[in-house]
């Protein structure tokens, strides 16, 4: 039997991934991969990458490939889950003794590599660290005949490390390779037989990024641009930006109630943000239960363990003699610093053990908030939820028994020790809450995660590092959904939302044209150019292409006394334009000053809670004039409804609302309308107190692309 077919029956593989699979090998033996241009096997977060790669690397030994070298993540702990992963699905051919697999930091005799067992297939796996990568040169040096063989490259997580640049003011280019990918550019070079390189990734940018020739110190180096690249679908299960960034503005979907709003100020303060001497101290920890320092951190641990019992529960009713007793997880992602997840361990264990001190009473109104919240979810997907009374006596079983476990996971040893067979976080307990930083990120699986309070909050934000902590991708049950809840400041949602956006549009254009790719454009001066994508900072980045919308989030309205003028002035600008259905043709000129009067009626303040959320006029400008040029138009739509009570919050008013126009109304017919050109869609709300507001009536826009507009994405940078 080949090595392909015996892992696809083994694994029984789907005919679509057999057929991926089967064409990325094609493409790797017609195109030449071997020392310029990689080829690129791209997926999206959790959703089988390991499973293509290593079904690719099967049938590259039916083609005659003699060894592969399998690039991980500079981690120990993927390096293991990887070692495991091989001997596992390639157990029978392992034991047969047609196949070694080595890891080659642990290859001290080279000697073993001999003429017989260089007949057979070979596997090394290396770590990209300086140390790993210099043993891999040591071990193809000693060995010439290695240099001789067949070889496929696969870089796992390529993005990281091995496509790198940094700033070097001695280069006269003011750029060199970072030290690994240096490393494996010249071991790629020297390297004589016939060879192919895959690189495998989730987040792709910096492998699309480069120029098309790029020459350092009169030499070129390698990678370029991919020469091929396969999109690995995921499978139906999977769970991703779609979901918690699309479908979060539909009411009818479980993820309009996945994300909760948390104030910077908090975040601030368990990540010790001003404290010289601890984070917390001995009397705001026997206070940790009703102190506002720890509201959003405590309302999530609550939250989580609701909906964990909830979901214990519902799994206790169906579940047979042998089947696995139901676990879940929470991750709390804030910081790398080992002293803070230190004392937030000391946190969250003091939060359990002061909720298991409350009387049945207290207990009870300290969780009845959070089931009556996920009533609204629950109800998406099931008919009938168990009671509160059952709930508060789950979580009260929990507490009383320390069924919860609490577990700091920030260096790899503790990685390795964490992990089960499977590579994921072993889910011990019934209830599991992980502390950590870095380590809880790419390669890291986590099963039934259902509470991520994410943290991280850089000046700037590197696309490819934020979209690889989203743990809470993968595979997601319907149920699992309907009781998760994701934390984060509205800052780092907008990011992360728009590097979904960004990553989808790519995806989109490979998978239309692999050529064409995005169309990369920035402010220099005061016109649009072309440009590199790396010059692109992720937390300045608009990416948008046919019917994207573009509207402001999370503003306050200035008083009625200040603004009420202004709306006039905007009622002079449209009302002459418009018909008798209130729809219309403006200018540019008129677009910009209406936009302009709109902003000027917004507010940022602590206040609000919205400091630092201001709506940035100029990108929508730029994405304007592209459509308007793009169209080959000089005309704007017009939709203009009045009377409208959008309420600021949504979610029980725990997140802005992102959504004013009604999609069965209003979202069609300005779609409709923005078959030629690109369409404002002004809301007149009445501003209600009750609804958020400030009493006094306020214009909410909405900027509608039009339809078949090609991928764009822009900077101010």
């Amino acid at each position: 039997m080949s090595y392909y077919n015996y892992i696809t029956e083994k694994r029984n593989d789907s005919l679509e991934l057999k057929e991926l699979m089967a064409d990325v090998v094609n493409n790797l033996i017609q195109h030449k991969t071997d020392e310029i241009k990689p080829g690129v096997l791209l997926g999206l977060i959790q959703s089988g990458k390991t499973r293509a790669f290593l079904g690719v690397m099967a049938k590259c030994f039916d083609e005659n490939y003699d060894v592969s070298v399998i690039l991980t993540k500079n981690s120990v702990a993927l390096v293991e889950q990887t070692i495991k992963r091989l001997k596992s699905e390639f157990e029978t051919p392992i034991n047969a003794r047609k196949l070694y697999v080595w890891d080659v930091i642990k290859m001290q005799n080279l000697d073993q590599l001999t003429g017989y067992i260089l007949q057979n297939k070979v596997i090394f796996v290396v770590k990209k660290e300086m140390k790993n990568m210099e043993r891999l040169h040591e071990i193809f040096n000693s060995v010439p005949l290695l240099q001789n063989k067949n070889i496929l490259i696969i870089d796992d997580e390529a993005d990281q490390a091995s496509v790198s640049f940094v700033n070097d003011k001695e280069k006269a280019e003011g750029i060199d390779f970072a030290k690994i990918a240096d490393s494996l550019s010249k071991f790629r070079l020297k390297l004589k037989g016939r060879n192919s390189f895959l690189q495998v990734t989730a987040t792709p940018y910096s492998l699309y990024l480069q120029p098309d020739n790029l020459e350092i110190d009169g030499v070129e180096t390698a990678p370029n641009r991919p020469a091929f690249t396969n999109l690995l679908k995921p499978h139906p299960a999977y769970v991703g930006g779609k979901y918690y960034f699309e479908k979060a503005i539909d009411p009818d979907s479980t993820a309009y109630y996945v994300y909760k709003q948390v104030n910077d100020d908090q975040i601030d303060y368990l990540n010790g943000k001003g404290k010289s001497t601890g984070m917390y101290n001995k009397k705001s920890l026997s206070n940790c239960l009703r102190t506002e320092n720890f509201k959003a951190i405590r309302d999530a641990i609550i939250s989580y363990l609701v909906g964990g019992a909830i979901r214990q529960l519902q799994e206790k009713e169906s579940a047979d003699l042998w089947v696995p007793n139901y676990h879940s997880a929470f991750v709390l992602h804030t910081s790398v610093t080992k002293l803070i997840h230190s004392q937030q361990k000391q946190l969250v264990e003091t939060l359990l053990e002061e909720l298991n001190n409350l009387s049945d009473t207290e207990l009870f109104t300290f969780l009845k908030y959070a089931y009556h919240e996920f009533e609204l979810s629950m109800k998406l997907v099931v008919d009938k939820l168990p009671t509160l009374v059952e709930v508060v006596a789950q979580v009260k079983e929990a507490l009383a028994n320390k069924f919860i476990g609490v577990t700091i996971v920030n260096s790899e040893n503790q990685v390795v020790e964490l992990l089960g067979e499977d590579g994921q976080l072993r889910l011990d307990n019934p209830f599991n809450i992980f502390i950590g930083g870095q380590t809880l990120d790419r390669g890291i699986t986590i099963d039934h995660l259902i509470g991520f309070f994410y943290g991280r909050n850089p000046a700037s934000f590197q696309m490819d590092t934020v979209l690889q902590h989203s743990r809470m991708y993968g595979s997601r049950s319907e149920k699992d959904l309907a009781v998760t809840r994701f934390y984060t400041s509205v800052r780092v949602y907008n990011a992360m939302r728009n590097m979904h956006f960004f990553d989808n549009n790519l995806r989109e254009n490979i998978e239309k044209d692999p050529e064409a790719a995005v169309r990369f454009i920035a402010k220099e001066g005061n016109t649009i150019k072309p440009c590199g994508p790396n010059k692109i900072k992720a937390s300045n980045v608009v990416s948008f292409k046919e019917y994207s919308r573009f509207l402001p989030i999370g503003f306050q309205t200035k008083s009625k006394t200040n603004i009420q003028d202004t709306i006039s002035k905007i009622d002079q600008i449209i009302q002459p334009v418009l018909n008798k259905d209130q729809e219309g043709i403006i200018t540019l000129e008129q677009f910009k000053n209406i936009i302009e009067l709109i902003d000027s009626t917004f507010t940022y303040e602590p206040q609000f809670g919205n400091v630092g959320l201001n709506w940035d006029t100029n990108l929508v400008v730029k994405a304007i004039e592209l459509a308007l040029n793009d169209k080959k138009t000089s005309e704007i739509g017009l939709y203009v409804r009045e009377g409208r009570e959008a309420s600021r919050l949504k979610n029980n008013n725990s997140t802005f609302n992102d959504s004013p126009g009604d999609g069965k109304t209003d979202n069609v017919r300005t779609k409709v309308m923005a078959e030629n050109k690109p369409v404002l869609m002004l809301l007149k709300q009445r501003g209600l107190k009750d609804n958020g507001w400030r009493d006094a009536e306020f214009y909410w826009p909405t900027i509608v692309m039009p339809k078949e507009l090609p991928n764009y994405v822009y900077s101010e940078d």
